[in-house]
């Protein structure tokens, strides 16, 4: 078995673990966005002009994925997080020079019903939201 089918099976493991599900917006993140921004279950999406913006949820909120795929621009610093019971938790800047590419970050955290949004800052002051990730 070579690293990349070891990789996928390894995360759709953990993706059944979790609840997640393997469906193929969770395995890599969404590469396009309906209008209403509904990828099914707990996941959300926004078409931004050089990618997609989706969060995904556990059924029982207790783990949040973040994720941004870059289709297309120049040179980018930013940080994903995610918003809950209006508190930003961020993770760090980082470079988002390569395209196309699916920049992600992801996280256990407590359990709760509380709905979600993804975010994406960028070293320029901007941020995008994806709609609010409902877990239960």
């Amino acid at each position: 078995m070579g690293t990349f089918m070891r990789t996928a099976a390894v995360a759709a493991a953990a993706a059944s673990l979790l609840g997640l599900g393997a469906g193929p917006a969770f395995a890599s993140g969404a590469t396009s966005c309906p209008s209403d921004g509904v990828l099914g279950g707990s996941a959300r999406c926004s078409t931004l002009s050089n990618g997609v913006l989706s969060a995904y949820s556990t059924s029982a909120g207790n783990y949040i994925k973040v994720n941004y795929y870059r289709s297309g621009g120049g040179a980018l610093t930013a940080k994903l997080g995610y918003e809950r019971s209006s508190v930003n938790n961020w993770w760090g800047f980082q470079s988002m020079n390569t395209v196309p590419f699916h920049y992600e970050q992801s996280a256990g955290i407590s359990a709760s019903c509380t709905p979600m949004i993804g975010k994406l800052y960028t070293s320029g002051g901007a941020t995008y939201t994806t709609p609010p990730v409902d877990p239960c």
